[in-house]
This record gives structure tokens, C-alpha cells and sequence, in this order.
């Protein structure tokens, strides 16, 4: 299957929540590199769309909504639309930086990220108008915290 590559805009335009948009953004992020079966990356999309604030008072069948919904405006309108009017919410809801870490994620997940999906992460990150300065700051800070917690949970088995 052919990678995925973020819409340059234009065409009709769908009322999005900030809910769906983040989460339409996570999900087209799992397609990135055009493997529509990886569980690491639908798994990663699932706990980092409940972890943000977003989300604090959904329930499964929300969620559940929520997927259903998103299934329904791609068919409706198109990817296309639906994915660039999720970037406009995105910027205009002020959470630019929290689907920027939901896509970050999920391209990580499954241990791999080749170029095609580095030059999506690029196109996100311009296309929701984060600076290299500030998308250098992220990861950082997000992998910094993952290589502790990883050296932590080390430190912990050599104890026992």
C-alpha cells in the first residue's frame, strides 16, 4: 500500500470537534507508512488519545463513537477533506503540540521510522505550524522521558 502524504487543503470543509480532530490526526498518523495492521501503532494511538485532557472524561463507548464518527465523515467526504480540516481545528483549538506528540507516537511505536514516515512527521509539523526549534524540544523531552523510564525499570530487575 502506498504511504500516506498530508493534504495540501482546499475542498469542502467538515465541522470538526478538537476531540476528533487530534484523534483523526493520530489515526492518519498510523498509516503513515501505508501498514494498516500494526497493532503497535493502534495500540499507541489508543493509550495516548486517553491520556490526553482531551479525552479525561470519555468512556469506551465514547471512544468507540468517536472511531465510528471518524469512519463516517472519511466516507462521507474523503480522507482528504477530513485530515485537512482536522489540521485547521487542530491550529485554531490551540492543541497543535498535543496531535504533533499523538503522531509522534504512534510512528514510533512499532520501532521503526523510515523516511517516508520522517517526511510525514515533517509535513505534520509544518503543516500545524511548530518550528524545528520547538519539534526538536518535544522529542527531547518526550524520548528523554521514555529512555529513563526505561533505564529505571533496568535498574529495578538488576535490584531483585
Amino acid at each position: 500500500m502506498p504511504k500516506r502524504r498530508l493534504p495540501r487543503g482546499g475542498g469542502t470543509q467538515v465541522a470538526l470537534s478538537p476531540e476528533l480532530a487530534v484523534a483523526m490526526i493520530g489515526l492518519f498518523s498510523a498509516f503513515a507508512d501505508g501498514d494498516v495492521s500494526s497493532d503497535a501503532e493502534a495500540y499507541a494511538l489508543g493509550e495516548m488519545v486517553s491520556c490526553i485532557d482531551l479525552y479525561s472524561e470519555y468512556t469506551e463507548e465514547d471512544f468507540a463513537d468517536l472511531g465510528a464518527e471518524i469512519g463516517n465523515l472519511i466516507n462521507e467526504s474523503g480522507v482528504e477533506v477530513v485530515v485537512s480540516q482536522a489540521i485547521e481545528t487542530i491550529k485554531e483549538e490551540g492543541v497543535e503540540e498535543a496531535a504533533f506528540i499523538i503522531a509522534l507516537v504512534v510512528l514510533v511505536s512499532d520501532g521503526e521510522v523510515p523516511e517516508d514516515e520522517q517526511e510525514f512527521i515533517d509535513d505534520l509539523r509544518q503543516a500545524l505550524s511548530i518550528s524545528v526549534e520547538r519539534a526538536d524540544e518535544i522529542v527531547s523531552e518526550l524520548f528523554s522521558e521514555v529512555e529513563e523510564e526505561a533505564e529505571e525499570e533496568y535498574d529495578e530487575s538488576e535490584e531483585e
